[in-house]
This record gives C-alpha cells, structure tokens and sequence, in this order.
C-alpha cells in the first residue's frame, strides 16, 4: 500500500487528515531506509556521505538530496520502527529501548563525585527520537557572540532564515516558518495539563510576565513551549527530513551501518569505512563527507581518523593528520533534579511530553540574556543522587543555561568499539554555583506556591523544616546535578588556535571534511539543542550546495 493509499483509507474511516499523515510517518509501504543486514553492499561513488541521521545529519541530507546530487546517508544505529520513538508520551521508555546507547562520564568532582549517564541516539533520527521534544532556538546572543568571535556568517539575523525555512509553525506567527518539512506547535485549549497552568499562574503571581513563545524576540518569562510534536506524534529529524525524500532515486540510507575510519589520502578525505553487517566496507566520495554523528562520536570519529591532538592521538598509535583540538571545550546544560513534591493522589496524564511549560530567567538583572530555566514536569524525577519513595507527584526542575564551566573527551583507545573519556566537569566555576542555586530556589518557590496548593501533600527531599543553610543548600544541589542531555562544543567552530572547523564547517587542514553537529557550537546555546542542531545541519547543507 502506498502513502497516499494508506492516509485515504485512514481518513475514510474518519482519522484527521494531520493524524492520517502523521500515522504515515510511523508506517510506510516502503521502508525508508534498508538495513546492511539484508541490503546489498553500495556500489560506485557518491557526490556526498553524510554520518549519522541525527537532527543535523538529517537535515543536511534533506538538503544535499534537493540539489539532484547523490547522497549516501549512514545510520549507525537502528531503524525508528518503534512506537516507543513516535509516541510523544512515551519518550521515556524509548530510552529503555535499542534506540538508545549510553555513554557514562567520570566521577564529576565539583558535584556530588557521582557519574552521570548520557544517552544517545542509536536510531534513525538519532537523539531527536529520544529527547522531549522541546523545540527552541535559543537567545539570539548566541548566535551573535558566535559571529562576534569571528565565525561571519552565523549571526542570528544570519541563522534565522534557516530556522524559518525548516519549519512549519502551527499557530504562526512574525519570523515564523510557514511550509518547511518540520511541524511545530503548542499544547491545545482543552489538553493543557492543569499542573503547567498551575505553573503558569505561580509565575504570574510571582510579577514573571508570560512570553507568547520561547522563539519569539522576548525569550525570558514563563511560557507554553513550542515543541516538534503534531498530534500527539514526534516529529524527529528521520520523519521531517529523510521521509520526504526516501523515495528519490539519488538517495539511499543504511542503517546499521557504524562508520569505523574516515578515509584520508594524505589530507583530502577520499570516503569512510563502515561496517556493512559487521565487515568493513569503504566507500568513495567525490565531493564531501560530513561528519554528524554528536558531540560525543564524531570527535571519537575524528580522533580515529587521525585528527586531534598529536600528542594524545600518538600515545595510542595513531599517526596524526590533522592537529587540531579535538574533544576540547566540552559543554551541558545542568539539569536541577531535586525540587519534587509528592500529591494526595494520581495526576492526570499529559497529553503531550510531561513538559508543557518552561521559563528562561536572568539570575541576575544585568545580564543581556537569560542564563537558567525552570520547568514543571507532571510526573516524579531525580537525579541518581536522590531517592523517591512515592509514586504520585510533580516537579519543578531547575537549570543552568549559559554554563561557563568547560569539560573535554578523549580516546581510551585506538579500539573503535570503545566508548570514549567523558569529562564534563559540572560546577567547576563558582558562577555555574549561583546560577543554580538562584534557579533551584525559584522553582522551589514555585512549587510551594498556592498554585499547587489543592494538590500538593508534601514537598520531598529537603529537610522537614524545608530551610536548608548555606552548607545543606550546598550539599542538596550538588546531589540534585543531573544532565539535561545537552553535550555540545568538541569539535569548536572559530578563527583561533583551538579551533576545529572554520565558518564553512570545513575541518582545518582537511580537503572535502565537513562537521555539521552540536559540536561545532563555540559555545552553548542558551536553549535546548536539538533545534539550533538542526539549523546547523541545514545551513551546511545549503553552504556545501552553494560551493559544489
């Protein structure tokens, strides 16, 4: 059965048209992309190799493939088959699935000594399968430091003609997208969760002045998020990119297909190794490979290829091509996991993500931009440092959003199969402390609030008294540390020495290599990540067609 077959048949029996195609994404007569397990090995050479089908890759590709150019898309991980990953409410479990790989920090010094899993992407759409589905672009003093840096081109007057053309925004609105493949909205009149509001009206009460979107000029004050969702189904970057173009002759995408090397001849990338069901395979390019494959992969990727630091990559036996700072300038937003309060009974189910409202707040007046959130989540969370003993509850978490502490990562081993050194080192500058505890104190204050008073029994994990001095304080945040799955910057975009890749995302010293991921980021995105990653993907896309 076709798609167009599929979504009439569906709507005939009286499904909307937005949930017939919706449901279409989920299901096609077609697969969208063929596995090394039962594909044939790919023959000839193509134009273009994109690594990794994560927000960026997928978007690149989506690009790359209008131009009429052959693209090869590889996919280390699985296909997204899996209602776990299209479901927006059950994004939780998909991290208990095969869509999800994990990769583990070390003992973080400054915050608890405790390590912290990060998931990943091991799926077609990669991480954008796995997050909440949070859809913001950030602060447009991100993108402007990014060019203040010397990376022209990357202002937000610059990048946001790329944020528009890959949307659709439902509600629309000034500098909006209105017919890009990737739909976006917000929770509808009738299905906000009575929690979120609750939040909403504890902030207005505060003197917080709500903000109509989290992507519209004013960022900071509470707000009802925008998110990739379309009824009540994730819009990942595999859905919103590689489906449309999944049946064009010039592109084909394999999944369980790890790449293993990027091929170099002395300093021009000549292709890549991976493994086509489990034996090496190498395949030509003739133009360019872009490396998307995370913050955490594709310096892994790099580093095995021979591009990093020489000194490093010479301790493990590899000879070095390129040095450059490779893994350096690590970044992730904290995630405050401790303010929880246990209800007098079971709260109702969201109809979305569990996570319907956020707020950008300035810890400190005078800063030009908001450097921490707060957020209500209709269901118990903690962080491993702390112990639920309920079952029934809500939170209201808090975070660090323009972080100044910087971690790195490096190889264990010249084994591909190795999972890298993680170090993030959370809290390390005293700033990221204040921040956190200005945020966590607010979202305490806003779920003790009288917003919440009909159905709060008790607020957990503080001291009876709920007042914490300055050591306890100290103590509560460091065990409440959590990551908000946020690792950026490895592979730095800039003009200076520690850069990795210049403003045309062309790794340095390195002919037909280009990163097109979070980890070319200078520096964090005020926002979550998934969205600015996207841009990235896209922009690169349209500056590796412009120069062809």
């Amino acid at each position: 059965m076709s798609r167009r077959d599929f979504m009439r048949k569906a709507m005939a029996l009286g499904v909307t048209a937005g949930l017939a195609g919706a449901l279409a994404t989920s299901w096609s007569g077609k697969a969208i992309a063929q596995s090394t397990k039962t594909a044939a090995k790919p023959e000839g050479t193509y134009d273009y190799i994109v690594i990794g089908s994560g927000s960026a890759g997928a978007a690149c590709a989506h690009q790359l493939a209008k131009s009429g150019a052959s693209v090869l898309v590889l996919e280390a991980g699985r296909a997204d088959d899996l209602e776990e990953v299209h479901d927006s409410r059950l994004w939780a479990a998909a991290l208990g699935t095969d869509a999800t790989k994990w990769f583990e920090t070390t003992h973080q010094k400054y915050a608890d000594n405790r390590t912290h899993l990060w998931p990943r992407g091991n799926v077609l759409g990669g991480t954008s399968c796995l997050n909440a589905m949070i859809f913001a672009r950030g602060h447009s003093s991100d993108y402007d430091s990014w060019a203040y840096e010397g990376n022209t081109g990357w202002s937000f007057k610059d990048v946001l003609p790329h944020f528009m053309a890959l949307e659709t925004y439902e509600p629309g609105g000034e500098n909006r997208g209105k017919s890009g493949p990737l739909f976006v909205s917000q929770p509808a009149d009738g299905k906000k969760h009575p929690g979120a509001q609750a939040f909403m009206n504890a902030c207005s009460d505060l003197g917080y002045v709500e903000t109509k979107s989290i992507n519209s000029d004013r960022m900071s004050g509470q707000a009802w998020v925008d998110f990739n969702i379309k009824d009540q189904r994730r819009q990942s970057s595999a859905v919103s990119f590689l489906y449309p173009i999944r049946e064009q002759k010039n592109v084909t995408i394999l999944v369980e297909a790890p790449v293993i090397k990027i091929n170099l001849t002395g300093t021009k990338c000549t292709g890549v190794t991976y493994l086509h069901d489990e034996t090496p395979v190498t395949v030509n390019v003739s133009r360019e490979v872009v490396v998307s494959a995370g913050a955490i992969d594709t310096p892994k990727l790099l580093m095995l290829s021979g591009i990093g630091i020489a000194g490093d990559l010479k301790a493990l036996g590899i000879e070095t091509v390129a040095d450059l700072q490779v893994g350096v300038g690590l970044q992730d937003h904290i995630l405050g996991a401790g303010p929880n309060w246990e209800t007098k009974g079971p709260l109702p189910v969201s109809n979305y993500n569990h996570s319907e409202v956020y707020m950008w707040e300035r810890s400190d007046s005078r800063l030009p931009a908001p450097d921490t959130t707060v957020l209500y989540v209709s269901v118990p969370f903690a962080s491993t440092g702390h112990k639920l003993d309920y079952k029934d509850g809500y939170c209201v978490l808090s975070g660090v959003n323009r972080p100044h502490s910087r971690g790195w990562l490096k190889l264990r081993s010249a084994d591909a199969m190795d999972a890298p050194i993680i170090e993030a080192n959370y809290l390390k500058e005293e700033q990221d402390w204040r921040a956190y505890k200005w945020s966590t104190e607010l979202a305490r204050e806003i779920g003790n609030s009288d917003a919440y008073k009909d159905v709060r029994k008790r607020e957990a994990l503080v001291p009876v008294s709920g007042r914490m001095n300055d050591a306890e304080m100290r103590q509560y945040l460091a065990k409440s540390v959590n990551t908000f799955f946020h690792p950026t910057s490895t592979c730095r975009m800039g003009v200076g020495d520690g850069a990795v890749v210049d403003p045309e995302l062309r790794v340095y010293g390195i002919e037909g290599l280009r990163i097109a991921d979070a980890s070319i980021m200078p520096s964090i995105t005020t926002s979550n990540t998934n969205c600015p990653s996207m841009m990235i993907g896209w922009k690169c896309g349209d500056m590796m067609v412009k120069s062809a």
